[in-house]
């Protein structure tokens, strides 16, 4: 189920009306639509300040007339690395049964996302848009929300799926592998590879199901792709025998359309694979520190749109991953797509972010009044324009990247 009944039933519901594409702007009738509210109440009203154990609480959902609503018991804990150390928390949840909510497949684990970093709160509805337009497998769902925790209001998050195997999350098979890799280095099973030095992190098998020599057939199997890709034949030699092109240039154009350079420390990139399969980028996961934030911590700051996404040479993500941009067959097949969806989908893109900022515009005034404006200029029409006037200038920025192979 790609993008939620909810987004579609609001904007058709919300009275609004956009102008043009070519003004990128939008017409606010003072009609601002409602978002569901999630209310989480912790047993004994503990505070949720750990991310080591989840908090027995309960959950009620208020969907407000465009989802159905929802009360159960969950647990609750923090999440996130950097994300934990800023006073606006990111939240895991874990339900006492498996529920289908906000339409979603019925599941025990969901998150919360806070967007403490961008106060316009767009960022998260371009990245998993536009990997869904491009058919990003196991793209997570996005549904705007406001959370009460305890009686406290602590603002406007984004609920979606945890990053789990299984069917209608990331469906790979009980014999797949999931990915992480993450300069952090903190899960359970991990290694160093061998060529590039990148910090793999073993998601799936869980932990539980983990053995030291599992962890060695996983690696030595990561391993023979890695050295094809260093290997001096390359690319003329058989690593894509190992590695999924169309999986790699769909990635690539998220990555590069929001310039989220946590793909060159690496840290939090994801790759997958199925038994007797290829190792294929995704999810696509966190993005933060995208839209030239980790250059002057300002997202949708036009005086870094057109630095490349690795700029800096001396992280192995950025060893590893642009060896792909030089082989030929990549970059014609990363221009294909990219052409292709520039002509079919960007417009719609942006359509659907301005929507979207819509649907966010009373949500983001409560917002601000808990957590402050956090590089918004608070004005959601102003937030709208710049973050689409950034998104049509690293556009061109990739047509011009794309005329240079």
């Amino acid at each position: 189920m790609k993008y939620l009944k909810f987004l579609a039933i609001a904007f058709s519901i919300t009275l609004f009306s956009c102008k043009k594409d070519k003004d990128n702007t939008i017409e606010n009738t003072n009609e601002p639509a409602i978002i569901p509210h999630i209310h989480i109440n912790v047993d004994n009203e503990a505070e949720v300040n750990t991310k080591a154990n989840y908090l027995p609480a309960e959950i009620i959902i208020d969907g407000k007339n465009k989802y159905e609503s929802y009360e159960g018991r969950t647990g609750i804990r923090g999440r996130g690395n950097s994300s934990w150390s800023f006073p606006k928390k990111p939240y895991k949840l874990k339900l006492d049964a498996k529920e289908p909510l906000f339409g979603m497949a019925p599941y025990k684990k969901w998150i919360l996302l806070a967007e403490y970093l961008d106060g316009s709160m767009l960022y998260n509805s371009i990245p998993f848009k536009a990997a869904e337009m491009l058919g990003i497998p196991y793209t997570n769902n996005v549904v705007p929300v406001e959370l009460t925790i305890n009686k406290e209001y602590r603002g406007f998050y984004v609920f979606m799926e945890h990053k789990e195997v299984g069917l209608d999350r990331i469906d790979i098979g009980e014999d797949g592998v999931l990915l992480e890799l993450d300069a952090y280095y903190d899960e359970d099973w991990q290694f160093k590879s061998d060529k590039f030095d990148l910090p793999v992190m073993v998601q799936y098998p869980k932990s539980s199901n983990m053995t030291g020599n599992k962890l060695i057939e996983i690696r030595d199997e990561f391993e023979v792709f890695e050295a094809l890709v260093a290997d001096p034949s390359f690319p003329n030699n058989n690593y894509l025998d190992y590695f999924d092109d169309l999986s790699f240039v769909n990635y690539m154009i998220i990555y590069e359309l929001t310039q989220n350079r946590e793909i060159s420390h690496p840290k939090s990139t994801y790759m997958n694979k199925k038994k007797n399969g290829k190792f294929r980028m995704g999810i696509i996961w966190d993005f933060d520190w995208g839209f030239g934030y980790s250059f002057n911590q300002q997202h949708y700051d036009l005086g870094s749109v057109n630095t490349p996404t690795f700029a800096d040479a001396s992280y192995p993500g950025t060893d590893f991953f642009t060896k792909f941009m030089d082989d030929p067959h990549l970059q014609q097949l990363f221009a294909e797509r990219w052409n292709w969806f520039r002509a079919n989908k960007f417009r719609e893109l942006k359509r659907h972010v301005k929507e979207y900022a819509e649907l966010v515009r009373q949500a983001m005034e409560a917002d601000h009044q808990v957590w402050g404006a956090r590089n918004s200029s608070g004005d959601i029409d102003v937030d709208l324009l710049n973050a689409l006037s950034w998104l049509e200038a690293r556009a061109n920025y990739i047509d011009n990247y794309i005329s240079s192979f």
